[in-house]
């Protein structure tokens, strides 16, 4: 949902309003987008696919970290909160030693987006967009309900489909490294 301001909002007023608001915040170009907390599939799936990408970071040699939601600024008019990212080790520790607030873009190996409701235009049009321009290489939308995921990989400024992953499949899907799962595996208990 995006929400009408007296004036364009800077990322540091969308980091101070993270602190309190009952609403996840993020900027988009100047206008700032609220959505309500994720629902308890949304935490779910997003946490299992965490554990798996993870998982993959770890047997992948890649120097990489896996991250949830956390921030990823561009500049005073953006900050991207995506579900899921995968940053290379030396912004992860150069983040956790300095505690950073948010990634920048080009630290990003791969952003996820978990579909929520009232929010999927966000994620499959306007962010998918602006990571794009910000040239993160992978970009991966996760429907919680459905259990699939669509994977889309940078060709020049534009991100092209590069693979979809459906319940009851096992499917290998590229980012930073190979990883093999089945979406349907996303809402197994631990």
């Amino acid at each position: 949902m995006q929400v009408g301001f007296d004036r364009e909002w800077t990322a540091d007023d969308v980091l101070a309003a993270q602190e309190t608001s009952p609403f996840r915040i993020e900027l988009l170009g100047g206008i700032p987008l609220m959505s309500p907390l994720p629902t308890l599939r949304h935490q779910h799936v997003s946490g299992v696919l965490a554990d798996i990408l993870r998982s993959a970071v770890d047997g992948s040699g890649v120097g990489a970290v896996t991250f949830k939601s956390v921030n990823v600024r561009r500049g005073h008019r953006d900050v991207l909160r995506p579900d899921i990212v995968v940053v290379t080790s030396t912004a992860a520790i150069s983040g956790l030693e300095s505690d950073d607030v948010a990634f920048a873009p080009e630290d990003v190996l791969l952003a996820v987006e978990t579909l929520s409701p009232g929010h999927e235009g966000a994620d499959r049009i306007d962010k998918l967009a602006r990571y794009a321009e910000w040239e993160i290489a992978s970009y991966w939308i996760v429907d919680p309900k459905a259990l699939t995921i669509e994977t889309y990989t940078l060709d020049g400024n534009v991100y092209e489909p590069s693979a979809s992953a459906k319940p009851g499949i096992e499917t290998t899907l590229l980012a930073f490294a190979p990883v093999t799962l089945d979406p349907g595996t996303l809402l197994r208990m631990r």
